[in-house]
């Protein structure tokens, strides 16, 4: 078994055109893996911190090099000579070593780095695919037997909105989602020949075709019920069956638009109370085949949270992600008072693959469903894919399928459903 020769880190662009940190870690044994770190957008406010350089003078403020600077200069230097196996004990001391709930001394991204780089060349020197050795660390982190029987069902980003576009339409995701009885590679293709057909409805609607952050296109429409009806009238064009061959989801990213304890979207022409915004929602769901909404509301009003999951149908997940931010203790306050039904994961809102994974624990123990995620700042790196694969997520959520760092991982998954799951 190798041991650790050298861990690096550097600067690289994300898609957003921030920095954003790569790393490489090299074994004794001539072993060498890289992997990068994403960055979001829309952030909750109880998510990890990442660390930036905040100089003003470089890189609009959103340089990594002090993160950089922690990797070459404080962390790498300690980890010489350990065995990439000690997943747990690297991971644990990387949370002691910060000493903060939310990793405001070394960084998100700083910990996510070497624990990404940690669990790949584990992977790498037993000469087993990622994913493999990703479930294999989960069922002896957890004691427990979880078989790889699946690829997670995909969610599709076609529409983007909110912070992730430059257009008029409040809600940052319109989504579509395959039928889960589908295999990856029929939901895969079936989500590209969507794409293509939306592109030409858009074109006979004279409306924008430009894309966003996350691949969807952006068109500048009146209200956010303008995209819903495109993407319903593109299925029909397709001759698909809305809500037996494929679903809307929507991440709403509301608290963008709440304000003052009210809603405000141009489908309605004042600002919603709670109650108000609730019906409109009702409303939508009987319009449209949903099978995901995801942060419907503000993260935290917690009450209506409650209210709504109370009202809502059991067949469709209500997902929570600026309210649960991938946090342990988030997440039991949500089970506890029945808020939601699902949990959105991002390793970096918590920095560690160790914590990532009690967090999926916690969501499988308590029957929540839990959606693998990348971030709006993506980089080519695919290992969301294999980690979602690993952990068996009952969905993963990439973007579109368009731009190449949304395609990495969604072609990883293809790679794996053809050669490597039996």
């Amino acid at each position: 078994m190798g041991k650790i020769k050298a861990i690096k880190a550097y600067e690289i662009i994300d898609s957003r055109s921030y920095p954003t940190l790569e790393g490489s870690l090299t074994l004794d044994n001539g072993i060498e893996v890289f992997t990068s770190i994403p960055a979001g957008t829309s952030i909750g406010k109880s998510e990890a911190v990442e660390l930036r350089d905040k100089d003003q003078t470089r890189l609009e403020g959103m340089g990594v090099s002090t993160a950089v600077s922690y990797v070459n200069d404080l962390i790498a230097p300690k980890l010489i000579g350990v065995s990439p196996l000690k997943q747990k004990e690297v991971d644990y001391w990387l949370i002691q070593a910060d000493g903060t709930k939310n990793k405001s001394n070394l960084g998100s991204n700083t910990t996510l780095l070497i624990s990404q780089l940690f669990i790949k060349a584990a992977a790498a020197d037993l000469g087993v695919p990622l994913f493999k050795y990703i479930n294999s660390y989960y069922n002896s982190l957890l004691l427990t037997d979880l078989k790889i029987k699946k690829i997670p069902t995909p969610i599709f980003n076609l529409i983007n909105g909110g912070k992730h576009a430059n257009n008029n339409l409040e809600f940052q995701e319109f989504q579509l989602i395959p039928s889960s009885s589908f295999s990856f590679s029929k939901s895969y293709i079936l989500a590209i020949e969507i794409f293509h057909e939306l592109k030409r409805v858009l074109k006979y609607r004279n409306a924008n075709i430009s894309v966003g952050e996350e691949g969807g296109f952006t068109p500048n429409f009146t209200t956010n019920i303008d995209a819903l009806e495109v993407l319903y009238e593109t299925l029909v064009q397709k001759e698909l069956n809305p809500g037996v061959d494929a679903f809307f989801g929507i991440d709403f990213a509301a608290s963008n638009f709440y304000k003052n304890e009210r809603y405000t979207i141009k489908d309605k022409p004042h600002p919603l109370k709670a109650d108000e915004y609730i019906n409109f929602l009702h409303n939508l769901i009987k319009s449209y085949p949903f099978l995901i909404l995801e942060d419907p509301l503000s993260e935290e009003d917690w009450g209506n949270w409650i209210k709504f999951n109370a009202q809502l149908s059991p067949n469709i997940y209500l997902v929570g992600d600026d309210l649960l931010t991938t946090n342990k203790e988030r997440l039991l306050k949500a089970v506890k008072n029945k808020a939601c039904s699902a949990i959105l994961i991002k390793p970096n809102q918590i920095g560690t693959i160790t914590e990532t994974i009690e967090v999926i624990d916690t969501a499988r123990r308590n029957n929540f469903s839990f959606i693998v995620s990348h971030r709006s700042g993506e980089t080519n790196d695919s290992f969301i894919a294999d980690f979602s694969v690993g952990v068996q997520a009952d969905f993963v959520k990439f973007g579109a399928p368009s731009r190449g760092e949304r395609v990495a991982k969604y072609n990883r998954l293809w790679q794996i459903e053809r050669d490597e799951i039996k």
